[in-house]
């Protein structure tokens, strides 16, 4: 644990395939005052975009893989001297998912770090969800697709020994109660609530 890590600070992970409304729960879990972070590949995309050879996932994986990676791994990192609870649009299993998925190998010192990493256990997962599915400039998989990467992210955060809570498909507000709720079900206090083991 470094100097600033707070033995209060909580990390958990949303996860799911693209389009299932991750990002509306984390803006809605926001607005309730707790402390998020933005998919990191939204921005990436976004700023690549802007330059000459910018990376691109779908013209180089894995260079884009790496991009993300150091700034998911940044997002973690300047969780922990907030001794807050804090929600992550995606965290790093997510590359290994995408990684995977598309049929390349896992750096073994990605996994190392992942492994010294202090996100909680406990993920929230949504599962796709065909009536609110879009494509955008940002999002340029098919629906099928989308539900290739769902299951690829779900196996890798099973075989990483994470407890996956599926979020139901129900509306944004009874979405981010069903998070809270459940972080509350575990009926210990905050500081309990953070476990903070390393693997």
């Amino acid at each position: 644990m470094s100097a600033t890590e707070t033995k209060t600070t909580c990390r958990y992970i949303i996860t799911g395939g693209p389009g299932s409304g991750k990002s509306t729960l984390i803006a809605r879990l926001e607005q309730h005052g707790h402390r998020c972070y933005a998919e990191v590949s939204r921005e990436l995309i976004r700023r690549e975009a802007q330059r000459p050879n910018g990376v691109m996932p779908w013209n180089d994986l894995e260079a884009f893989a790496s991009l993300a990676f150091e700034e998911m791994l940044r997002q973690h990192n300047h969780a922990a001297a907030t001794g807050e609870l804090c929600f992550f649009d995606r965290g790093l299993p997510d590359i290994f998912g995408y990684l995977h998925e598309s049929g390349l190998d896992i750096p073994e010192a990605w996994l190392d770090t992942h492994n010294r990493c202090r996100y909680e256990r406990t993920v929230f997962i949504l599962p796709p969800w065909t009536e609110i599915y879009i494509n955008d400039t940002e999002r340029p998989q098919s629906l099928a697709e989308a539900e290739a990467l769902h299951h690829a992210i779900r196996a890798v955060y099973e075989s990483l020994g994470y407890k996956l809570i599926e979020v139901p498909k129900v509306p944004v507000d009874e979405r981010c109660e069903f998070v809270l709720e459940n972080l509350k079900g575990e009926k210990r206090g905050f500081s309990a609530l953070c476990q903070h083991e390393t693997t």
